[in-house]
């Protein structure tokens, strides 16, 4: 979701998925594939560092705007919103809203590494559709929904990756961009439009017993600016590595500078423990990080992911030389 827009701080409500009867204790979700952190990797690179491109292979469907990605046993999981109309502002603030909600439709996709798409479902309901940045807690893929404009609702869903089923897991009152799982305490946590805030849910029980809980209700403050988080996913040890940008305008002559970046967030203080900037473009004006990002670990090197580009996109793939 690309917007820097800022929002007013909303409440967070969970739905439990399912009507069966829990027993009254927690049920702690058993810690699935848990792998050592990417940290210590990144940590060694520099300033003179650099980007090196090892594939570009067009999608080979129709990919709408793109927004979260990750990868799972070989396979791609992509979603993107197909907007009928885009959003109208409005002359003035309505109802705490700056602007309608639109007209679409998301979409969560699977795809192989050749970019022929396998699998897709639909994802969200009625004027909730924009989905977000996912991440894959080693059993479910879980995907933010919201309404396409700032402080709208969203609803949580987990997918199960083989059968493209879903689950409504959680609401909330505020327009969630994109999710983390944190594999070593089961906690998943959200970022709001702009990534300004911080929203957590303690993730229990299983299956048709699981369940999702708030722990900061209120959220909690992003402090840093200098990018909006756009999607993220867990790298091990309690951290997410998230990819985003923004859009800074020169005040002297009107034009306008994408920077794009990535950092390493700590899943319990927000703090930013590694901080890396992005310089390489999919064509001018669209930075690599402008919406979707993945990271793993192949053969000892990292190994970045980027859709960045709308409609007919390409998946690139990326390492990063030390």
């Amino acid at each position: 979701m690309s917007h820097s827009n800022r929002c007013s701080f909303f409440f967070c409500l969970c739905l439990i998925a399912t009507s069966a009867a829990l027993p009254a204790q927690d049920i702690p979700v058993k810690n699935r594939n848990i792998h050592t952190s990417l940290l210590p990797v990144l940590q060694n690179l520099s300033s003179n560092s650099q980007w090196k491109r090892i594939s570009a292979t067009p999608l080979r469907f129709t990919s709408y705007h793109t927004q979260g990605l990750t990868k799972i046993n070989g396979f791609f999981y992509l979603t993107a919103v197909k907007v009928i109309r885009w959003p109208k502002r409005y002359a003035q603030l309505t109802d705490g809203y700056d602007r309608d909600n639109g007209e679409g439709e998301g979409f969560l996709f699977k795809f192989g590494s050749d970019g022929k798409l396998i699998d897709s479902t639909t994802i969200g309901e009625g004027v909730i559709y924009h989905p977000g940045g996912i991440d894959y807690d080693g059993k479910y893929i879980w995907v933010p929904v919201c309404e396409y404009r700032p402080n709208g609702k969203s609803l949580i869903y987990r997918v199960d990756p083989d059968n493209m089923q879903k689950a409504k897991m959680a609401e909330c009152h505020d327009a969630l961009g994109a999710v983390a799982y944190n594999r070593d305490n089961n906690t998943l946590v959200g970022m709001n439009w702009g990534s300004r805030k911080f929203y957590k849910w303690k993730v229990m029980g299983t299956n048709d017993e699981m369940r999702v809980q708030p722990v900061s209700e209120q959220g909690i403050k992003n402090p840093h600016y200098y990018i909006d988080y756009q999607d993220c996913n867990y790298i091990g040890d309690g951290l997410m590595l998230c990819g985003g940008l923004k859009t800074y305008k020169n005040p002297h002559d009107g034009s306008v500078f994408k920077l794009g970046g990535i950092e390493v967030i700590d899943m319990s203080s927000y703090a930013a423990v590694f901080q890396f900037p992005v310089n390489e473009w999919a064509k001018p004006g669209t930075v690599m990080t402008n919406n979707p990002c993945f990271t793993e670990m192949v053969n000892g090197q990292l190994r970045f992911y980027f859709v960045p580009e709308d409609d007919q996109s390409t998946l690139y793939t990326y390492v990063l030389e030390e």
